[in-house]
């Protein structure tokens, strides 16, 4: 029940412009079975860089929303729900890569 409504809030918040919070890298949604996972991004280098890799990783079958954000200093984060059962976290960060921003899992789940 949480994660459905930790989900519902998140989907309200990433719609309205917010950033999304996930208390896991990895969150499995009762509903669907969609996960969420937080990836670190490299090589952004401006504020542009983050439509590229959104565009990159909504291309990818089975994501259903992606959110990504530009640090400063070459770093930035971009997190993903997707369905596991069409697409695999390897997928997302060969998206990423090919769009010219490497990509890894995010071990502390905070953006």
């Amino acid at each position: 029940m949480h994660k459905t409504l930790f989900f519902l809030i998140s989907l309200s918040l990433s719609l309205s412009g917010g950033i999304l919070v996930s208390p896991s890298v990895v969150l499995a949604e009762e509903s669907g079975q969609l996960k969420t996972v937080i990836l670190d991004v490299d090589n952004m280098t401006c504020r542009l860089c983050p439509i590229t890799v959104r565009k990159a990783l909504r291309k990818v079958d089975g994501v259903v929303e992606v959110t990504a954000k530009y640090e400063g200093r070459g770093l930035g984060w971009a997190q993903v729900t997707f369905d596991p059962a069409k697409t695999e976290i390897t997928a997302l960060t060969r998206a990423t890569a090919m769009a010219g921003f490497p990509s890894r899992v995010r071990s502390d789940p905070s953006p």
